[in-house]
């Protein structure tokens, strides 16, 4: 059995598959299905454990982060964009988790820590499970990405509840998070016939744009990861703890990003040969649309009352609140920037996006420490927001200058299988500096 995907050429490659706005209201149920989870866990693992604790919790999601953002960027965003190599491409997903999740597993064996032991075993069925609900939500059915969360979402309750109860602690709660996730991407991509034995088979063409994207993605991801590092070698410990804090509650908004990515990479795609007016109103109407759906909850989620803060982060609320509209604004200021970098991506414009990526990722880790050292907590977050802003500003105006200057697109729609005129070759690479 194979994933139904649309056809590039006209109409669709399924009987009755989801018009454009069914197919965005599916998504947007599925990321919040996933937000919940994932906010589940959090609050969870925040009530239970020390400031510590949560930071270790922390730095094992961030992990899960950094590998699902690796193999969306190598391999998941280049499918959608196709169209086709669906099956095949799960080869490579596998392959990507296992590279990801050994040193994530040895490192918890290695420092006694539960939190990435369990993820860094969980690592490979968690991608291929992002795998392939993004496939379904960008090209498939998204009803299928639908069932898939909903019972990755029963299992995470299950698992939080338990930790409610206090009949297993704060790391079985994340082990169970984890493994469910795991095992039902493992399911899922093996009813849907996906190729689940590691490998990479691609032309030269493809592993380029692959490992150019990938380089990209973990210069700018890297650096926050690394920022994160060296605010706790240098503000203290307590400073990355209460930002994990206030992170935790704007775990719906983030999640919600990534699933609005793989809606705008396709729809981006398909005004790839229209006028640069119409491209340009594209990429501000899906903006528009996303700023929307998002500043609802951040304003939410700033404007927290303190009953309800204490009930969800207990005693690490304290350390939280004053952080959250900075955290907000930091969120919100990515909208445009994610749109931005996935016009470029588009255009193949992969030198000025690696040229972005490492200026923004090289000023992450100084003006945040910087910044920590200063102010503390609140200096960081402030720092933070205002890196977001930037950010927003250099991608999205870089897409629409490119747009400015590009005149006519070319006769043929991009895909990225094909090898373009060597004077003309980019190899594109992420965001989010």
């Amino acid at each position: 059995m194979t994933v139904p995907v649309r056809s590039r050429v006209g109409g669709t490659g399924v009987r009755g598959a989801p018009r454009r706005g069914r197919r965005a209201l599916l998504a947007l149920v599925v990321g919040g299905l996933s937000s919940g989870g994932n906010l589940l866990v959090a609050v969870t693992v925040t009530r239970l454990e020390s400031i510590g604790g949560v930071g270790e919790f922390a730095l094992a999601f961030s992990c899960y982060v950094l590998g699902s953002g690796l193999v969306r960027s190598m391999v998941t965003e280049a499918t959608l964009a196709a169209g086709t190599g669906v099956a095949p491409a799960a080869r490579r997903v596998v392959l990507l988790g296992v590279l990801c999740g050994v040193p994530v597993g040895a490192a918890g064996v290695a420092y006694g820590s539960p939190y990435l032991l369990g993820v860094g075993l969980a690592l490979p069925g968690l991608v291929l499970y992002d795998h392939a609900k993004a496939v379904a939500v960008g090209l498939g059915v998204p009803s299928g990405a639908l069932w898939q969360e909903a019972t990755w979402a029963a299992l995470t309750g299950c698992a939080a509840l338990a930790g409610l109860l206090g009949l297993v602690d704060a790391p079985w709660v994340v082990a169970g998070w984890a493994a469910g996730g795991g095992v039902v991407g493992v399911v899922v991509a093996a009813r849907r016939g996906y190729a689940l034995r590691p490998g990479w088979y691609v032309d030269r063409a493809q592993r380029r744009i692959a490992l150019g994207f990938g380089t990209q993605f973990l210069l700018t991801t890297g650096s926050a990861q690394l920022s994160l590092s060296a605010v706790a070698a240098f503000a203290g410990t307590p400073v990355v703890g209460a930002l994990s804090a206030g992170r935790t509650l704007l775990g719906p908004v983030n999640l919600l990003l990534a699933t609005a990515a793989t809606l705008t990479l396709p729809y981006l795609a398909r005004t790839r040969t229209a006028s640069r007016s119409v491209r340009s109103r594209a990429a501000v109407r899906v903006a528009l649309l996303v700023a929307a759906a998002v500043l609802p909850i951040t304003a939410a989620v700033a404007l927290l009352p303190d009953r309800l803060g204490r009930m969800l982060l207990g005693g690490n609320w304290d350390l939280a609140r004053s952080l959250l509209v900075l955290l907000a604004l930091e969120s919100l200021f990515a909208v445009p920037a994610a749109v931005g970098f996935a016009g470029l991506r588009i255009e193949q414009a992969s030198r000025l996006a690696i040229l972005l990526g490492v200026l923004l990722g090289g000023l992450r880790v100084p003006v945040v420490v910087g910044a920590a050292v200063l102010g503390g907590a609140t200096g960081a977050a402030g720092a933070l927001a205002v890196l977001a802003l930037v950010s927003a500003v250099a991608w999205a105006g870089s897409y629409l200058l490119l747009l400015r200057g590009a005149g006519r697109p070319p006769a043929h729609r991009w895909d990225a299988r094909s090898h373009p005129p060597a004077h003309r070759r980019r190899h594109p690479v992420p965001p989010m500096g």
